[in-house]
Formats: structure tokens, sequence, C-alpha cells
């Protein structure tokens, strides 16, 4: 056999090996990711809402529903209630030890928003340059999540989104 067809033998075994690497991979179920806390959402009667450290919105459930504690009306918009609850059930994408790290460079002290369910507080940092996710610091750890929820904690209670 001639060094060419020799080499073009291996070429051929590499690329169907290569390939079948690929495929196998492509196949793998993908990552389940665990959430950045164990809170059943349905539990949840209490949401408070903190902007620069500061008071933004509170909440309370009661058999009726969820009411406003500054206004004492009752919130309408339950997708919103359902999208805040659901921030304690976000994926980690990726999380690390809070002890020992610069919080501020994290943008987590102070904290630029503050959700607390019940008393379980989430704080809310900057975002991470190189992958556009989120810090938020949970107890102890620091986790990056999608930023597809924060925009929650900018909305006062009462506030229609359009199309609601």
């Amino acid at each position: 056999m001639s060094p060419v067809v020799r080499t073009n033998w291996i070429l051929l075994a590499t690329a169907v090996l290569l390939g079948a690497f690929i495929y196998a991979h492509q196949k793998r179920p993908p990552a389940e990711y665990i959430p950045i806390t164990d809170m059943d959402t349905a539990r949840i009667e209490h949401i408070l809402i903190r902007r620069q450290n500061k008071p933004f919105a509170e909440l309370r459930k009661n058999d009726a529903g969820w009411i406003n504690l500054r206004s004492r009306a009752p919130v309408t918009d339950q997708a919103w209630i359902g999208n805040l609850l659901h921030i304690a059930r976000l994926p980690s994408l990726h999380s690390f030890p809070a002890a020992g790290q610069d919080l501020q460079a994290f943008g987590l002290q102070p904290p630029r928003y503050q959700l607390q369910l019940d008393d379980s507080p989430i704080h809310f940092g900057g975002i991470d340059p190189a992958t556009g996710l989120r810090y938020i610091q949970v107890e102890e750890r620091i986790h990056l999540v999608s930023d597809s929820y924060t925009h929650y904690l900018l909305r006062m209670p009462d506030a229609r989104t359009p199309g609601s």
C-alpha cells in the first residue's frame, strides 16, 4: 500500500471516529441544572422587593390572593406574581461559594436588588460581561443565572404591562 493511500485511510478513519463522537455527544440528554433555592413556591406567603436597599414593594398572600401592603389593594397581575415566585426556582448555570469573594466586584455589596421570599433573601448583582449572566447570591453561594427575570423587580405591583 502506498503512503498516500495509507494516509487517506487514516484520515477517513479519523473523520469517521470524530463523526461518531459528535453524534454520540449530541444524543446525550441536556444537563439538569439545580435551582438557586429549594423553596416550594406554592408555600411562599410574603414577598419584599428592595431596590438599592430601600423597600420598593411588599406583598402578602391571604385567602383571597396577593395584597399590596402599601396600597392595601389586591394584586391583579397573577402572571407577575408567578414570575416573581419563579425566580426562586431559576436554574443555576454556575455557582461558587461566596466566602472569600469580593462581593462588590460582583455588584452584590450592596446588592442592586433584593427579592425576599418569606425569610429568604435573594440578592441580585451585576452582569458577567463575558456571558451576559446575572450574579445572584443566595445564602452563602453566588450563582450565575439568565437575566430574563430581573425586569420584574423594576415594576410596581399595580402597574399594568402591555397586553394585560
